[in-house]
């Protein structure tokens, strides 16, 4: 019941603006703290839209942009009873979806020319996940329902039929044939002995393997993906790619590809889901159209090439 409740709160601080004339039009800017992604613009447009306030403007930079300390990414401007109460909830907004941006192209940057995946977080709330999906995909990542994400054999498949390779044809049977078949190779045996096996069977119906990386040393990790790669090649099988799948940080991807580590792709989710926010200042700029400011800020609103005002209707 409290937990409920506790959900049930509304997310706008209404409760001060009843001393505020209605008629009052405000301009607000949010500035980023932090150089980053930029990503948000779509649900803060949808919690706005919400809020049915009239005659409501609103610029913002494009999805997706790179954003610096202090540039400002959204300019909001109309009754300000009428949307005031949402300012914390739209920077938060912001704040959590360019975190999430943010990591997903750190981790993009340093796997190139390999694919990032985005396969889920379980770092997040499940009524985030449409949005951090978007944030994944903002920042670069393929998105989950893009064919290399669909062709993954699910690990409970494979647990719960108890062998791989049953598990793998059991899911050929029912996946469209250009879908590309990527399965776990290190649940039951050896990861180096599972690829093979599995790639025989199948032949050219499997795309790659997986490899976790969860709980291995960066050293163990590059050992596993040479011995994978070492016999799929000596198997006769180099077409076989192999996926890491697990904690590995930008630095990381980074290191393995100056170092030649043989990894065709990154399947990524839990560390984008557990990636900071990002903060934004807003700031009032006008009100009724004339410049306004706190002492040390800029009376009158930011100029600035890069805001498309953007159609409320």
């Amino acid at each position: 019941m409290l937990m409920h409740s506790a959900l049930s709160l509304p997310y706008l601080t209404s409760a001060p603006l009843k001393y505020i004339d209605g008629e009052l039009v405000v301009t607000l800017e949010f500035m980023a703290a932090q150089d980053g992604i930029l990503c948000g613009v779509a649900e803060v447009l949808a919690l706005l839209r919400t809020l049915h306030p009239p005659a409501l403007q609103l610029w913002a930079v494009e999805q997706g942009s790179i954003m610096k300390r202090d540039d400002v990414v959204m300019r909001v401007r109309g009754q300000y009873r009428a949307y005031g109460g949402a300012e914390n909830a739209l920077a938060g907004i912001l704040a959590v979806s360019s975190g999430w941006a943010t990591a997903a192209r750190g981790l993009v940057e340093a796997a190139k020319p390999m694919p990032a995946v985005f396969v889920g977080a379980n770092t997040v709330h499940p009524a985030l996940t449409a949005q951090v999906e978007n944030a994944a995909v903002t920042g670069g990542c393929a998105a989950r329902d893009s064919e290399l994400a669909r062709g993954i054999v699910p690990r409970a498949l494979i647990l719960l039929t108890g062998d791989t390779l049953r598990a793998v044809q059991r899911f050929d049977e029912f996946t469209a044939h250009e879908i590309p078949r990527l399965v776990y190779a290190d649940l039951f045996h050896d990861p180096a002995d599972e690829a093979v096996r599995v790639a025989l069977a199948l032949g050219n119906h499997l795309s790659g393997v997986i490899l976790q990386t969860d709980g291995a040393s960066d050293a163990e990790q590059r050992q596993v993906i040479q011995r994978v790669r070492a016999q799929l090649d000596l198997a006769g099988l180099p077409r076989v790619r192999i996926f890491a799948q697990g904690a590995v940080t930008a630095a990381e991807m980074q290191a393995w590809n100056n170092d030649g580590v043989q990894v065709d792709g990154f399947l990524v989710g839990d560390l984008i889901g557990a990636a900071p926010p990002l903060p934004f200042a807003v700031e009032l700029r006008e009100c009724n159209g004339k410049p306004l400011a706190r002492r040390g800020q800029t009376a009158g609103t930011t100029p600035s090439s890069r805001l498309v005002k953007i159609d409320f209707e």
